[in-house]
C-alpha cells in the first residue's frame, strides 16, 4: 500500500512527518473496510475509536482450531493494546519537545518517537487491511444473491471492462466489488448499460 511504503521511507529522513503519514494510513484503512465489515463510523470518533470497532468487527478466529475462541479473544486483546500505545504516542506528539513546537533547550525525542510511532502504526494498519480483506465477516461471506445473479451480461461487461481487482493479496471481479460496496452505483451503471444496449439493438435494426 502507498501510504504504508511512504511512512516507512520517511521515518529515516523526515521524521516530524511521521505522524501526518499515519493519519493518511489510518484514514485510508477505515475508508477500504468500513464498507465490507458493514461499520458505521460516527462523526466524531477518533481515529482509536474507529481503530476500536475495526477490531469488534473483524472474524479473527481460526475455524477447526479446538482454541478458536481463546486465540480470537487473546488476538483482540494484542490489537486493543496496540491501539491504545498508538493513541497514547500520537498524543505525545503534541507535547511541547516532543514532536514540534518545543524550546531549542528542550531535550527531544523526534526520531525514537517516529520510530515507535511509524513502526506500531504500520503493523497495526497492515494487520487490521490484510484481515479484513483476507478473512471477511458472515455477512460478506454470504451469497450475492439473486438480484445480482439475474445480471449475468451486465456482471460479465463489467469484469471485462475493468479486470480484476487486487486488494492485499485477494482478487475481486469488478462487478462484485461494486454491488457489495456500492450497490447503488451498481443498479445505476447497470442502468446506464441497458440504455446503451438498446440503443445499439435500435442502430442495428434501423440498419
Amino acid at each position: 500500500m502507498l501510504h504504508i511504503e511512504a511512512l516507512e521511507q520517511s521515518i529515516e529522513r523526515l521524521p516530524l512527518t511521521s505522524l501526518s503519514h499515519v493519519r493518511t494510513m489510518f484514514e485510508a484503512a477505515h475508508g477500504s473496510v468500513a464498507g465490507p465489515l458493514k461499520i458505521v463510523f460516527g462523526e466524531k470518533d477518533s481515529f482509536p475509536q474507529k481503530n476500536r470497532a475495526i477490531i469488534k468487527a473483524l472474524d479473527l478466529a481460526l475455524d477447526g482450531h479446538p482454541d478458536a475462541e481463546k486465540i480470537e479473544k487473546q488476538l483482540k486483546a494484542l490489537l486493543g493494546s496496540m491501539n491504545g500505545a498508538a493513541a497514547a504516542l500520537a498524543e505525545l506528539s503534541n507535547i511541547s519537545g516532543m514532536r514540534h513546537g518545543g524550546a531549542l533547550d528542550l531535550p527531544t525525542l523526534e526520531r525514537q518517537h517516529a520510530y515507535m510511532l511509524g513502526g506500531l502504526c504500520d503493523a497495526l494498519v497492515s494487520f487490521l487491511l490484510d484481515t479484513a480483506w483476507s478473512r471477511p465477516n458472515e455477512q460478506a461471506r454470504a451469497p450475492l444473491g439473486p438480484f445480482y445473479d439475474d445480471e449475468p451480461d451486465f456482471n460479465e461487461s463489467l469484469d471485462s471492462e475493468y479486470g480484476l481487482v487486487e486488494i492485499a493479496g485477494s482478487v475481486f471481479t469488478p462487478s462484485t466489488a461494486l454491488f457489495r460496496l456500492d450497490p447503488t452505483q451498481y443498479e445505476a451503471a447497470r442502468d446506464e448499460w441497458r440504455l446503451a444496449s438498446d440503443d445499439l439493438i435500435e442502430d442495428s435494426e434501423a440498419a
